[in-house]
């Protein structure tokens, strides 16, 4: 306990001193109370000490320095000794002080807080460098309602400002670049919603960037390549990897179509999941109309052949063999010469070409900071993709040059061309590896019963079919029972709690097989049932369909194979798909 003691003396009529009187007062509580104020006291000045920016206080009077953290003296290169008892005259030029006097001024005058967001000053101490300020000054009021100090906080954002200014720089020249590629590149959603076009797709395509930022891209692509492009994409998003080399048909503004090529990466976040995609298009028509030119040219000397045929039955009935011998070899040998020339060439051209390329390479390894000049023409000129994409436009040459010359063979031996697309396959193995496909939508996922696949295989025998469109259809049929299985799950529509896919195979006595997939999901009503094979027609949401899978599935077995596909659904009965092929295409 803690007191604090008084004492007076009574004194008689002679002064003597007859008796003390004393008062004893409990000060403990008055003494823990100042001991709290002044470890206050002490916290407050370690916190403003600490600070990492600068505080200052001016006496309201004459705004004379009185308190100043380690920032503060920082700031203006001094110790606090050198600081306190003197104002902004001390330290900055004299029109900067003077706008500092004003705005403490209007501060003290007004009582309220003044802010400066950015200011430029020149400290006259230190070592005199430039600084960037944002400040605060703010008044504080004593107990009679009057300005007593001035607080006054000044943030340095110098080195802020360089970094945003070094970053709109940096967005300046990318997006310099961007414009004035000659490619086209995009940003887009997973859902395939455009949402960013650069200034090249205009040029390219026609439109204006307007008419598709925040639109699908399907309705650009002609209908039978949209199923690549959801493969392409689709795989992009699985792998979380660059994906190139689509190559599709794009229709442009004027109603014509041209190829593009396109080059694919994902945008992952930092939880390591794709959210969208990035990459660039490519207009690769002209490539395309010369390998178009060449399978032309591949036909039109096929239909030669063909004519020479029938030209050489028609002289050897009438015992004109010599004759038509002497016509094949001299056409062959006019056909013979001119290839020739084109098939040693490209080899040249190709073989002068990587000659080339290794040059640039063997530049690029011993000389990787080029100048600046020669560095934005390789970025503006995608050099990667050109090195990587003249091989394949030498190699298409080739190929096609090679076509032409397995035709001249022909006509030297009279032998048949035929060499048909048609292959006999397993078609257990094509349905394995479309549910191999899929797998990841099969897998357990939380919340949610497995998907099951019942899986009821016959003894086929090997089916003379288009075996890659075949796979597609199986694809088509397969995903759309996943999304109407899933769709119920998360609606709580399933009256069960076992969704299942089945599969089964079969031959029958007609020399035909029959492919039949079903589910055990919500079914589809008969008015739906009716149009699921027409273009264009899907229950989906926009950008989740195209309208077109089904309606592909339904040409590939009707029209390329001469078979049937047929849907089998009720409400609340599920959906089962049949399809008919048979075992030997009887048109090859």
């Amino acid at each position: 306990m803690q007191i604090d003691l008084r004492a007076d003396a009574i004194k008689d009529r002679t002064g003597k001193i007859i008796a003390l009187v004393g008062v004893h007062t409990d000060i403990t509580e008055r003494k823990q109370a100042e001991a709290q104020l002044q470890t206050a006291q002490q916290f407050m000045c370690s916190v403003i000490e600490a600070m990492p920016i600068a505080v200052f206080v001016k006496d309201a009077t004459d705004l004379r320095f009185v308190l100043c953290n380690r920032a503060a003296q920082e700031l203006v290169g001094v110790s606090a000794d050198e600081i306190l008892g003197n104002t902004d005259y001390d330290f900055f030029p004299q029109q900067e002080a003077d706008f500092f006097t004003q705005r403490d001024e209007e501060a003290l005058t007004s009582k309220k807080v003044v802010e400066i967001p950015e200011e430029i000053v020149h400290p006259n101490s230190g070592n005199g460098e430039t600084r960037i300020l944002r400040i605060r000054k703010t008044p504080i009021i004593d107990s009679q309602g009057q300005p007593k100090y001035l607080l006054v906080i000044r943030e340095d954002i110098t080195e802020q400002k360089e970094i945003q200014a070094a970053l709109t720089a940096s967005e300046a020249k990318f997006r310099s670049l961007v414009e004035n590629a000659n490619d086209a590149i995009y940003a887009m959603t997973l859902d395939g919603i455009f949402s960013y076009l650069s200034p090249n797709f205009t040029h390219m395509f026609g439109y204006e960037i307007s008419e598709f930022l925040g639109q699908s891209f399907v309705s650009m692509i002609h209908p039978e390549d949209v199923p690549n492009c959801m493969e392409f994409f689709h795989k992009v998003a699985q792998t979380g990897q660059k994906q190139a080399g689509l190559e599709v048909r794009v229709q442009r503004k004027d109603g014509t179509y041209g190829w593009i090529t396109s080059n694919t990466s994902p945008i992952i976040d930092i939880n390591k999941q794709v959210v969208s995609f990035q990459g660039i298009i490519r207009d690769i028509t002209t490539r395309k109309q010369a390998e178009a030119l060449l399978q032309q040219q591949a036909i039109e000397l096929a239909q030669t052949l063909k004519q020479l045929q029938t030209t050489q039955s028609q002289l050897i009935q009438s015992e004109k063999m010599s004759s038509l011998g002497q016509l094949v070899a001299g056409v062959a040998h006019e056909i013979n010469n001119p290839v020739n020339f084109i098939y040693g060439n490209l080899a040249h051209a190709n073989s002068y070409t990587h000659q080339l390329l290794n040059l640039i390479q063997l530049y690029q390894s011993n000389y990787p900071n080029p100048v600046l000049e020669i560095q934005q023409e390789i970025e503006a000129l995608d050099l990667d993709f050109l090195i990587d994409d003249i091989p394949k436009l030498f190699s298409s040459m080739e190929a096609g040059a090679g076509r032409i010359r397995q035709i001249v063979d022909s006509l030297r031996t009279f032998s048949r061309l035929d060499e048909a697309e048609l292959k006999a396959v397993d078609i257990h193995k094509g349905i394995e590896s479309t549910l191999m496909i899929l797998d990841h939508r099969l897998k357990l996922k939380p919340n949610q019963p497995q998907i099951q696949v019942i899986k009821d295989y016959g003894n086929l025998p090997l089916v003379e079919c288009y075996a890659g469109s075949l796979n597609q259809v199986f694809l088509n049929i397969m995903a759309n029972a996943l999304d109407a299985l899933e769709d119920s799950l998360i609606q709580g529509k399933l009256t069960h709690n076992q969704p299942q896919i089945s599969i089964c195979t079969q031959q029958l006595p007609s020399k035909q097989i029959v492919i039949r997939i079903s589910d055990n999901g919500p079914g589809i009503p008969e008015q739906v049932r009716q149009k699921l094979f027409d273009p264009f027609f899907t229950t989906k949401a926009v950008g989740k369909g195209t309208g077109l899978g089904l309606s592909i599935s339904y040409q590939i077995i009707t029209e390329r194979h001469g078979g049937s596909l047929q849907c089998i659904s009720s409400l609340n009965e599920g959906a089962e798909f049949i399809i008919e092929i048979p075992v030997a295409q009887m048109n090859k």
